[in-house]
């Protein structure tokens, strides 16, 4: 497995471990629904179809040894296309609509800027598959900066146990 490939499983299944906590507002032994909020085609498709896949991949293994607290994991994926002005709609649907529990995706700074106001609205949690490094001579990545053990969500993340929601609401 080459760095890179390490990398980006380890970010989908750092995300994944969080998902037990926030089940206890999900039904008894329902498949737990995710979203997948990637762009599978246009500009940004070589870069995020690699994610996409790779989440899958998690949730099969994660439902390979029973799931999260016995509850598969179902995953609904939506492709962005690299449309800017549809982020913030696909990711209102995902959560109102799709009724998913989390959503991974969003690798780009303008995606993640532009769902952002639908997530505080809503109340919910992304899950952000971000690195920062650089890619090296001979294509392989090479990770400048990571964290030096979990990172506490974002405070707006009722999903998560300690958060508190905003205090403007």
């Amino acid at each position: 497995m080459q760095r890179r490939d390490f990398l980006k499983l380890s970010a989908a299944m750092a995300g994944a471990a969080t998902l037990p906590m926030s089940l206890e507002a999900f039904g008894a032994k329902d498949p737990v629904r995710v979203g997948v909020l990637h762009s599978l085609s246009g500009t940004m498709a070589i870069s995020e179809t690699a994610l996409k896949n790779t989440a899958l991949m998690t949730f099969e293994q994660i439902n390979a040894a029973g799931g999260v607290l016995g509850r598969p994991i179902e995953p609904v994926v939506v492709d962005l296309a690299s449309n800017w002005p549809l982020f913030a709609e696909k990711a209102r649907q995902l959560i109102t609509q799709d009724k998913v529990a989390a959503v991974f995706g969003c690798w780009t700074s303008v995606s993640r800027k532009s769902i952002l106001p639908v997530f505080e609205e809503l109340d919910h949690h992304l899950h952000e598959p971000v690195m920062i490094g650089e890619v090296k001579a001979d294509g392989q990545f090479d990770v400048v900066w990571k964290t030096k053990g979990p990172v506490r969500a974002q405070p707006w993340s009722p999903f998560i146990a300690g958060n508190e929601p905003k205090q403007d609401r």
